[in-house]
């Protein structure tokens, strides 16, 4: 559902964007080319200018376009659009291509810092007035920066708001998969106590049992030494199926890291995350299990938080004698990784355990296996 929401936010966005911008084209291109002595021109109409303005019209919209569904150098949206509207204003300097300018400077706060964003609220509607001194445009300009500076703290606040959304999803999404992982270590922790229970009492008893039957059938001199027999290859026998339940507790209690991983992966909309894992991978050592869950964790936060990635992949597997996890994606960044807190962290944990991690970065997208000996 939440899925849905955002792609009708995102439909519906970019629907008010094409039809404002096709409505400042419109009406530009009409009464240009009707010759309306009110609509201010620097360019006559012809075949070349017609051309000219209609590829400055649709640069326009393309940097919208980029600025909204692209992935990688998103600020080259924002930019085109700045070059083609500077342009658009000094050929038509009569203040309704400033419309345009409130659909530049609505989002900005997504790309830049607030003082950039400001100065260019303000710039815009300056040079306006500067190519254009009409009657009213001192009037014109401080309105449309009022309006440039309303639509960008609408848009910003829409946009901390977003960012926090996603922050407490996120938090909830890892809160969930560590309960998910401590509870499967709890439950694995109450069959290895029931196992030494099992163990301890149980099997003493029956070895000080079959002890008291050795005796007994060591001493009986009457018709009961058969049954004190019987009885000695029956407490045999229950000592042995003891042991045996017992070693079958402690050998089979796998933590289950694979759901806690998919809890990770859950409601992420903006990433694709796919998760494989070998059919024999078996993890009962509680150490390992949170080194590979927090590895998980915090590749997948590097990705949300730096790649601007598209798709992500998970693969868990063993391969002599170490357990690995790879995670790759497909991610624009391809500047060199330095390590950071996370990374170091994660070094840190995988290296009290003996384990090693090893990442790479290029056009490619990121690329990290962190791997560990299975104990």
């Amino acid at each position: 559902m939440k899925r849905v929401n955002r792609l009708k936010n995102k439909v519906f966005e970019l629907g008010l964007g094409i039809l404002t911008w096709g409505f400042v084209s419109f009406i530009s291109l009409f009464y240009w080319q009707s010759g309306d002595t009110n609509f201010q021109h620097r360019l006559d109409v012809g075949p070349a200018s017609v051309v000219l303005v209609s590829m400055l019209l649709a640069g326009f919209l393309a940097g919208y376009l980029w600025r909204l569904l692209g992935r990688g150098y998103i600020w080259c949206g924002p930019f085109l659009q700045f070059v083609c509207l500077l342009v658009l204003m000094w050929l038509f300097p009569n203040g309704l291509m400033l419309v345009l300018g409130i659909m530049l400077v609505a989002h900005l706060g997504e790309l830049f810092k607030p003082p950039l964003c400001v100065l260019i609220c303000i710039f815009i509607p300056v040079v306006n007035f500067l190519l254009s001194p009409l009657q009213y445009g001192l009037v014109n300009t401080a309105l449309f920066i009022t309006l440039n500076l309303f639509a960008l703290l609408v848009s910003s606040r829409l946009e901390v708001e977003r960012k926090a959304k996603e922050t407490n999803a996120h938090l909830l999404r890892e809160l969930r998969a560590t309960q998910n992982l401590l509870s499967s270590t709890t439950r694995r922790d109450e069959r290895l106590r029931i196992a030494r229970d099992l163990h301890d009492v149980l099997g003493h008893h029956l070895t000080a049992l079959s002890i008291q039957l050795e005796v007994a059938n060591q001493i009986s001199r009457d018709g009961a030494q058969l049954h004190i027999q019987r009885a000695q290859e029956l407490a045999r026998l229950l000592l042995s199926d003891v042991r045996a339940a017992v070693a079958d507790i402690r050998h089979s209690n796998p933590l289950d890291i694979i759901s806690a991983i998919q809890t990770l992966t859950q409601d992420l909309h903006s990433l694709d995350i796919r998760l494989t894992v070998a059919d024999e991978l078996v993890i009962t050592d509680a150490r390992v299990a949170e080194a590979l869950f927090r590895c998980a964790q915090e590749a997948i936060t590097n990705v949300l938080k730096h790649s601007n990635a598209s798709q992500c992949q998970l693969h868990l597997h063993k391969t002599d004698g170490q357990i690995t996890l790879q995670v790759t994606d497909n991610g624009s960044n391809n500047k060199a990784a330095i390590p950071g807190h996370g990374l170091t962290g994660m070094r840190e944990r995988l290296s009290n355990l003996d384990g090693d991690l090893k990442f790479t970065n290029d056009r490619a997208g990121f690329r990290l296996i962190a791997s560990i000996p299975d104990s």
